[in-house]
C-alpha cells in the first residue's frame, strides 16, 4: 500500500542523517549513493564453509573491477518497504506491484545495478559489513521452515501460512546492518525485487531478486535470483525504492548493464 500520510515522520538516527550533502540530495527516508558501479566483479571464495545455503565463509579481498566503472548518484530507501521504522516489511508482492508502489510515492523500483552499488559500497564488499560471513550484523542464516505450497496459494490460508513461516524482523531492528552508503538490511531479512529491465532493455529476465532473506542462503550484494518471473510472489519477497537526487546536481545517465551470464537461482 502507499505510504500513510498520517504515519509518524521518519527519524534517521545514524551518522548519515547529519551529513549536509545527504540531507540536500535526498528525502529524509532515503540514503545518498554516490560512487562508481563496477559492471564486472567476481566474488572469489577464500575460505569455504560447510554450512548449507552459502558455502563460503570468507571472500577474497582486493579483487579488481573487470570493467569500466560507471559513475552513479541517486537516492535509495534506507529500509525495505514501507520504509518506516518499527513496521513489518511488506512481502508477498510481485514485481509489477513493487513497481507500482514505488511509483505511487514518486519513486521507482531500483535498477539491479543501483541496488548492488548501494549494498557493496565504494569498497565493493560482498556483504554490506565486509568479507566474512559470520558474525553477521544482519538477519541471516536462520533455519529454514518447510512451506506448504497449497496453503500459500489459497487466499483463505495464506496469511496464517506466512505467519507460521515468518522470521523477518521489524524495520530498524538491526542498526548495525547498514551499508557504507546508509541503507539497512540489504543482506537478509527479506528478498528484494530489482529492475533488471531498466539495466538491460533486451533481457528476457526483467525481474530480479537481490539480498536474500533470513534463511541460509548466500545473501551477497551482487548475486541475483533471475529465475522468477514478474508475477511471482512469495512469503519472503519484498522490495525497496530508488529515486533521482533532488539537489540539482547533474549526473550522466547510467550505462546499460548487460550481465546475462551471472545467475544465482
Amino acid at each position: 500500500m502507499p505510504a500513510d500520510p498520517a504515519a509518524p515522520a521518519f527519524t534517521p538516527v545514524d551518522r548519515f542523517s547529519a551529513d549536509p550533502a545527504v540531507r540536500a540530495a535526498c528525502p529524509a527516508d532515503m540514503a545518498l549513493v554516490e560512487g562508481d558501479f563496477c559492471p564486472k566483479l567476481e566474488y572469489r571464495c577464500g575460505r569455504r564453509s560447510s554450512e548449507l545455503g552459502h558455502g563460503c565463509a570468507e571472500y577474497v579481498r582486493g579483487v579488481p573491477c573487470g570493467g569500466e566503472p560507471d559513475p552513479r548518484r541517486y537516492c535509495i530507501d534506507r529500509h525495505e518497504w514501507p520504509n518506516r521504522v518499527g513496521e513489518t516489511p511488506r512481502v508477498y508482492v510481485n514485481w509489477f506491484e513493487a513497481k507500482e508502489l514505488c511509483q505511487s510515492v514518486g519513486k521507482r523500483l531500483c535498477r539491479r545495478s543501483e541496488w548492488t552499488l548501494a549494498c557493496e559500497g565504494p569498497k565493493r564488499l560482498p556483504y554490506p559489513w565486509g568479507f566474512v560471513r559470520q558474525p553477521s550484523p544482519c538477519n541471516v542464516d536462520r533455519a529454514a521452515i518447510p512451506f506448504d505450497v497449497n496453503a500459500m496459494i489459497d487466499e483463505r490460508t495464506r496469511e496464517a501460512e506466512i505467519a507460521r513461516l515468518w522470521q523477518a524482523d521489524p524495520i530498524g531492528s538491526h542498526p548495525a546492518c547498514i551499508s557504507a552508503f546508509g541503507a539497512y538490511d540489504m543482506s537478509g531479512n527479506v528478498d528484494e525485487w530489482t529492475d533488471n529491465l531498466a539495466d538491460d532493455p533486451e533481457t528476457n529476465q526483467p525481474s530480479t531478486l537481490n539480498g536474500g532473506y533470513w534463511g541460509p542462503v548466500r545473501n551477497t550484494c551482487r548475486l541475483s535470483t533471475k529465475t522468477h518471473g514478474p508475477k511471482f510472489a512469495f512469503y519472503q519477497v519484498g522490495f525497496r525504492c530508488c529515486a533521482d537526487t533532488i539537489d540539482g546536481v547533474e549526473v550522466p545517465p547510467p550505462k546499460p548493464w548487460i550481465d546475462r551470464e551471472r545467475e544465482d537461482g
